[in-house]
C-alpha cells in the first residue's frame, strides 16, 4: 500500500512539473482602471524576425482587454496595413494622436521580443512580450509588464502567446465590473 501511494504521489508530482511551461513576469503595481474607461491597443513593435508578431500580440492584448469586461476596447483598423516584418511604421506619437482622437482614456502600447519556436529536436513555442499602460491626459507611463513564456512541444505558439499576454494584462481588469 506504502509503495502504491508512493507511486502516485510521483505520477502527480510528474504530471505536474510536465504541464507547467518555463515563465518569467515582472510587473509594476496594477493601476485603478475602471469599467467605463476606454483602452486604445496601439500598434506593437516587432523586434523579432517573425513577420507580423506585432500584429499578433495586438490582437491577442485587443481580446484578452475585451473579455476582461472593459466597456470600450479600440484597435485602428489601418494598423494591419504596416510592414509584415517590422510592423505598423506609425510612430508612437502618431499612434497616441490617434488613440488621443478616438477620446480613450488610456493606451496600451507594446514591443515583441520573441515570437517562434526554438530550433531543435522539440521545438518548443518561445514567446517574449512587453506591454505599457499610457494615460493619454497626462502622456505619463502608470503601468509597464514584460514577460516571457515557453510551452512544451506540442504547444502551439498562439496558445502560449494568449496565456502570456492573459496573464500580463491581468492587473488592467476594471474595478466596478
Amino acid at each position: 500500500m506504502m509503495i502504491r501511494t508512493l507511486r502516485v504521489c510521483f505520477f502527480v508530482l510528474g504530471a505536474a512539473l510536465g504541464l507547467s511551461a518555463c515563465s518569467t513576469v515582472d510587473m509594476a503595481p496594477a493601476p485603478d482602471i475602471q469599467r467605463q474607461d476606454a483602452i486604445a491597443v496601439l500598434p506593437m513593435a516587432n523586434y523579432t524576425e517573425t513577420p507580423e508578431a506585432g500584429h499578433r500580440a495586438a490582437s491577442i492584448a485587443f481580446g484578452i482587454l475585451q473579455t476582461q469586461g472593459h466597456a470600450e476596447v479600440l484597435r485602428n483598423a489601418d494598423q494591419d496595413a504596416g510592414d509584415p516584418l517590422f510592423g505598423d511604421a506609425r510612430t508612437l506619437a502618431q499612434s497616441l494622436e490617434w488613440a488621443r482622437q478616438t477620446h480613450a482614456r488610456y493606451a496600451l502600447a507594446g514591443s515583441v521580443q520573441e515570437w517562434r519556436y526554438k530550433v531543435g529536436v522539440d521545438g518548443e513555442p518561445a514567446i517574449g512580450l512587453g506591454f505599457s499602460l499610457i494615460d493619454l491626459q497626462s502622456g505619463a507611463t502608470i503601468w509597464s509588464a514584460t514577460g516571457s513564456r515557453t510551452g512544451w512541444s506540442r504547444s502551439s505558439l498562439s496558445g502560449v502567446a494568449q496565456s502570456l499576454v492573459r496573464s500580463l494584462l491581468d492587473p488592467l481588469r476594471p474595478r466596478n465590473r
